[in-house]
């Protein structure tokens, strides 16, 4: 898991693959001293996000490809102004 997530896969991605809570997989990072990643997208990756969207990718496929989870690629996207902020 620890691997799994230095090579680049989201804490819910990880907790997916292995059946467990996002917190089990965010304990076990912590008891291996693993430092955190910054949660959100990168610059290179919101912009990716957003060049996808347009190009009338489906926010989920988006988050598939980036490793992310899609309420992020839906922050950045919001951020961007690429879609319109909504609690619905």
């Amino acid at each position: 898991m620890v691997d799994d997530y230095l090579a680049g896969l989201s804490v819910g991605y990880l907790a997916q693959m292995y059946g467990v809570h996002r917190a089990t997989v965010s304990k076990h990072l912590t008891r291996n001293n693993v430092v955190r990643r910054q949660s959100g997208l990168t610059v290179d990756e919101a912009a990716e996000a957003v060049k996808l969207h347009h190009s009338g990718i489906s926010m989920r496929e988006i988050a598939r490809s980036l490793g992310v989870d899609r309420k992020q690629v839906r922050r950045s996207l919001v951020t961007a102004g690429a879609l319109a902020y909504s609690r619905a």
